[in-house]
């Protein structure tokens, strides 16, 4: 292992899009020129291994030295020195990563970053974000730009574990430290024979298995209704009078394909934000900051007709869809 002094201070002088995938996707997400970076806060996930550790720490120091907000959040069980104990540690990773969405919802936005890590633990992590309301992102090396998952929509979910039964026992693990004795939901498991695909048992306990804890996170998940649509014209929205006379190329088509959209009602120029792709703005719950990359650059602010965060969310998704980013 080499010495975490040198790893951090090649970190820190590193181009961030060479230096990790870690650190690409942070850069393709804007944090590190993100106005309101200082309010942003980055959690390793990592196995409770000596490498995922090490790994976490130094990045965690790379981006404090960024000026974000960072810490590290071992996944306690995840280990790889037996597969059944690493199935074990997969459906405490889903926990995990599921408590981090949880808190960072109840103070803001959430967006996942799963290109670390072995396929299974991708796989997870996808899964938890896409129940959760929350985009995953993926880079490759050889992009420049994500790919980013979407979660699911809510109509997906099954009113068995929604409702009755089904909700009683995933509330009966809501406060338990993973496992409770099986006497405490025998009765839920003989209502609906269902809910036995969501636990493990074990001599006179039951856990809630990877399954438990993916269906955990889709009742947790509030329901949001879209917004309501505008009757302004495309041209109608634009309001680019003050932007510079030299704009990047493309830009006309970047803007009309998102002024068609019946959620936008205004597009103005944003001098003062940089970097990010279809951001949400940091002083209100309703806009979106675009920025157009080119020679020179162009940031715009979109301003829509949500009126919460989450349905927000939901016209940040179908603008990226259309933008295709």
């Amino acid at each position: 292992m080499p010495a975490a002094d040198h790893v951090e201070t090649w970190l820190q002088q590193a181009d961030p899009v060479k230096a990790s995938a870690e650190t690409h996707t942070w850069y393709r997400l804007g944090l590190f020129d993100a106005d309101d970076k200082d309010k942003v806060e980055v959690v390793l996930i990592h196995s409770q291994t000596e490498d995922g550790r090490f790994c976490a720490e130094r990045l965690v120091s790379m981006a404090k030295h960024k000026g974000l907000k960072a810490r590290p959040r071992q996944v306690d069980g995840l280990d790889y020195s037996d597969g059944q104990k690493f199935n074990r540690g997969l459906r405490q990773l889903a926990r995990v990563v599921g408590e981090e969405i949880k808190r960072g919802q109840a103070a803001g936005t959430v967006e996942l970053a799963a290109t670390g890590g072995f396929k299974a633990e991708i796989a997870i992590a996808n899964l938890v974000g896409a129940v959760s309301d929350t985009p995953v992102h993926y880079i490759y090396e050889q992009f420049t730009s994500l790919i980013t998952i979407e979660p699911i929509p809510v109509t997906l979910r099954a009113d068995w574990i929604g409702s009755g039964a089904g909700r009683k026992l995933l509330e009966a693990f809501e406060s338990a430290n993973d496992v409770v004795p099986l006497s405490d939901i025998e009765s839920l498991l003989k209502q609906d024979e269902r809910l036995l695909s969501l636990v493990e048992i074990d001599e006179g306990h039951a856990a809630l298995n990877l399954l438990g804890e993916i269906a955990v996170r889709l009742i947790a998940t509030p329901h949001e209704s879209w917004p309501t649509p505008t009757d302004l014209s495309p041209n109608d929205k634009k309001r680019l009078d003050s932007a510079a006379h030299h704009r990047p190329r493309g830009w006309e088509q970047i803007v009309d394909t998102i002024a068609n959209s019946r959620y936008v009602t205004l597009i103005r120029y944003e001098g003062s934000a940089t970097g990010g792709c279809l951001k949400e703005a940091p002083d209100n719950d309703s806009d979106l900051i675009h920025r157009i990359e080119g020679s020179p650059a162009l940031t715009l602010r979109i301003s829509t007709t949500a009126t919460t965060s989450g349905q927000r969310r939901l016209v940040q998704q179908v603008l990226r869809k259309e933008l295709k980013v």
